[in-house]
């Protein structure tokens, strides 16, 4: 007997808010796999999808809390959705470069370069408006290290300027990199 079928057969209700609980684990797996067009949704609409399969299967005899079948499920079903991207990555995709990669070679034209790539004015203002979103989420001291990085300076300098660690200059940096990663893909 599943303890769960109650749920599974009765309002929805109660589904999503036992599904609620368990947003957390969404969210890690989010930060920890990247899936290209993924948004926030589409994972919530994955984990909606394996939750309820996970309340099916769930068996009370095993001495495992949903939780962590439902991570256990979610986490496997989200590595088969990562390895069957590369595979098409692999025969499609491979011209693309990362934006690390584009920020590192390119620096402060990196930003340029958006504007000019062909598409549509839609995808430059909504790319623009996210842009614009960065200064507002990072702090005073990212901040700093982001525009000096981009204006060309190497971390060490930026440390010795700003009378830092290097390895503070260093986390700021991967900070900053971090939420614009999060400002882009969001």
């Amino acid at each position: 007997m599943n303890k769960y079928e109650d749920i599974l057969k009765g309002e929805p209700l109660a589904f999503d808010r036992l599904y609620r609980k368990y947003h957390p684990v969404v969210y890690k797996l989010q930060k920890k796999y990247f899936l290209k067009d993924f948004d926030r949704e589409d994972w919530l609409q994955e984990g909606r999808i394996i939750f309820h399969r996970s309340l099916e299967k769930y068996q009370d005899e095993h001495s495992v809390s949903i939780g962590t079948f439902f991570k256990s499920n979610f986490e496997n079903h989200i590595r088969s959705l990562v390895r069957k991207q590369c595979a098409l990555k692999r025969t499609i995709d491979a011209k693309s470069i990362s934006l690390d990669q584009k920020i590192e070679n390119q620096g402060e034209s990196f930003f340029d370069y958006i504007g000019t790539e062909d598409s549509n004015a839609l995808d430059q203002m909504i790319i623009r408006e996210k842009l614009e979103q960065l200064p507002l989420v990072l702090s005073p001291f990212e901040r700093i290290t982001f525009e000096e990085y981009m204006n060309g300076k190497e971390l060490k300098e930026i440390a010795n300027d700003t009378d830092s660690r290097e390895i503070t200059v260093r986390s700021a940096y991967d900070r900053a990199k971090k939420k614009l990663k999060a400002i882009i893909y969001d």
